[in-house]
């Protein structure tokens, strides 16, 4: 009796074990495209992803931090435009894509952290900034955050990021207008004097000098002459 006592008590005991197993292990967070998968808000993003053969990635151990944007966000773009991307999947859209993904684990404290500068995703550098409370990644304003998956985070955004941070073309206009300055005073270098210089030792000086003197024998010479005239004149009349 005891025997039997037993063995119902140990049949029921790991029947309990392993339902708190399975409950366990509904409870933990797939991976990001698992857990985007589950949401139908994000039907849109994953049929991007799987077009852009992120999937894998997206999978992996990561941890990564992705910007999820809304069927909603994707809705909001010109028209034509999301067509046009998934018809270029390994080109335009996986470029876009990319900019919603950051390598390593971001959460809203680390990111609000970082408001007033630019982060690096897969795509290039996007802004990130604090706006009243409200957190903007890339221009979209984070709406849902902290969305915990295995492999990292996920962040709920109301637009889709098409493009990196300008701050690069700043800095490169500027350094263009930086590289042309010099070409600019060498030219004022080099520009042709308006006047010459007549200091002492110039050759315009000496010039002076020679002009002077030719003048000052010309003079001397008509005084002569014309002393000598008179001298003339006055011996005729003598005569």
């Amino acid at each position: 009796m005891r025997k039997k006592l037993f063995v119902v008590l140990s049949a029921a005991l790991l029947g309990l074990t392993a339902t708190g197993a399975a409950h366990a292990q509904s409870d933990s967070p797939g991976t990001i495209v698992d857990v985007a998968s589950a949401n139908p808000d994000f039907s849109t993003l994953v049929t991007a992803v799987k077009a852009a053969g992120l999937v894998e990635t997206l999978s992996g151990k990561g941890p990564f931090t992705v910007f999820a944007p809304t069927n909603a966000a994707f809705a909001a773009l010109p028209a034509g435009t999301l067509d046009a991307l998934l018809k270029d999947p390994k080109g335009a859209l996986t470029d876009i894509l990319k900019l919603h993904v950051i390598a390593g684990a971001v959460d809203s404290k680390a990111a609000t952290a970082a408001a007033g500068t630019n982060v690096d995703s897969l795509g290039g550098p996007i802004a990130v900034e604090l706006k009243g409370d409200k957190l903007l990644v890339g221009g979209a304003t984070v709406i849902k955050a902290d969305i915990k998956a295995s492999n990292g985070i996920i962040h709920v955004i109301d637009a889709v990021i098409t493009k990196p941070a300008a701050a690069a073309t700043a800095t490169a206009e500027t350094t263009v207008a930086e590289a042309a300055a010099p070409e600019t005073t060498v030219a004022e270098s080099t520009a042709t004097p308006t006047k010459v210089n007549t200091g002492d030792d110039g050759l315009a000086a000496q010039s002076s000098r020679s002009t002077t003197l030719f003048v000052l024998l010309a003079i001397a010479a008509f005084v002569g002459l014309g002393t000598s005239s008179v001298a003339l004149v006055r011996g005729r009349r003598s005569r």
